[in-house]
């Protein structure tokens, strides 16, 4: 009984080219995706900022594995809104569930928000 050919057959030059422009074409679509979604976020935050309202809300939920995330409820002209938002993690050392925090919120729209502690950290 004979063993089987161990031996693979050499690359090919087409092999190479397919595999370096499906690379590229990869991270070009990543780069194009990222630099889409902090487009729409800037543009979100200009609008807020453009026109602000400011309230006082509730921390009702806090995430600190994966990615750190607060749950903040707050009351725009007797309607409650909800706004959950990824935060620096100072904000989570010096914030917990229950505890209020500030908001600007869009007059326009006073579902669109951010929090006030997050403005710094947002610039980046």
């Amino acid at each position: 009984m004979q063993a089987p050919d161990s031996t693979t057959s050499p690359t090919t030059t087409r092999q190479i080219i397919s595999l370096v422009l499906g690379l590229v074409l990869g991270i070009a679509f990543f780069a194009g995706v990222v630099y889409f979604v902090k487009k729409d976020k800037a543009e979100k935050r200009a609008l807020i900022l453009k026109n602000p309202g400011y309230a006082t809300g509730i921390i009702t939920r806090v995430r600190t594995h994966k990615s750190r995330r607060v749950t903040v409820q707050y009351i725009v002209g007797g309607a409650e809104y909800s706004l959950r938002t990824r935060v620096p993690r100072i904000f989570l050392r010096t914030h917990a569930k229950g505890d209020t925090t500030a908001v600007i919120y869009s007059k326009a729209n006073p579902a669109s928000a951010i929090l006030k502690a997050t403005l710094r950290s947002s610039t980046k």
